[in-house]
């Protein structure tokens, strides 16, 4: 084998062993799940976590979904090691993906790994039972007088029907206990 071939080997063994060695990031947690915008403005504190290695460093991309650049951070003993925390400001309502990636950071090799997480930003000017009420899945909705001001508790139920049902003659639609259907109006004759 010639000295260059030598070379070329030995350098592609050492970054897949680099890369073998680095970091993995895992997992992207925010400090809230869903924000109001204060004076247009909401600022969330995201946690990157996963396994770290004082030996190598690798590269790091954060990318917040609201179109603005990402963080690109150097992941190691100097820098910091996983878990590393790091502030993005919103400035719109809206669902933002942010996800957090293993890649290239000036000579630095990108770190194994990604993690992501949906974030929900909102109006300043909605209250908090309207913030709250949103927190109920799609097909549910607050339950009334289930919200609790000092503690923050909250139930939902299913939500019921935009129309009712059409229960025909005879019958007459009920919703009650989280139940919808069609009741008798009054006495049954039963012609037999």
């Amino acid at each position: 084998m010639n000295r260059s071939s030598l070379f070329a080997l030995t350098a592609v063994t050492f970054a897949f062993a680099t890369s073998a060695w680095a970091n993995t990031i895992t997992a992207v947690t925010p400090s809230a799940s869903r924000v109001m915008l204060d004076n247009g403005q909401a600022s969330v504190r995201f946690t990157v976590s996963g396994q770290g290695n004082e030996a190598t460093d690798c590269g790091m991309w954060i990318e917040y979904g609201d179109n603005g650049s990402p963080d690109t951070r150097i992941i190691g003993k100097d820098e910091g090691l996983l878990p590393r925390a790091f502030d993005h400001t919103f400035a719109a309502p809206g669902q933002y993906t942010v996800t957090a990636r293993g890649q290239r950071v000036k000579q630095t090799f990108g770190c194994s790994g990604s993690g992501s997480t949906l974030i929900t930003v909102v109006e300043g000017r909605q209250s908090r039972r309207q913030i709250v009420a949103q927190a109920c899945p799609e097909g549910w909705m607050l339950r009334d007088g289930s919200y609790n001001r000092q503690t923050g508790a909250f139930s939902c139920t299913p939500a019921y029907p935009a129309q009712q049902l059409d229960c025909g003659p005879g019958l007459r639609y009920f919703e009650a206990d989280s139940q919808i259907g069609c009741r008798t109006t009054g006495r049954v004759r039963n012609d037999r």
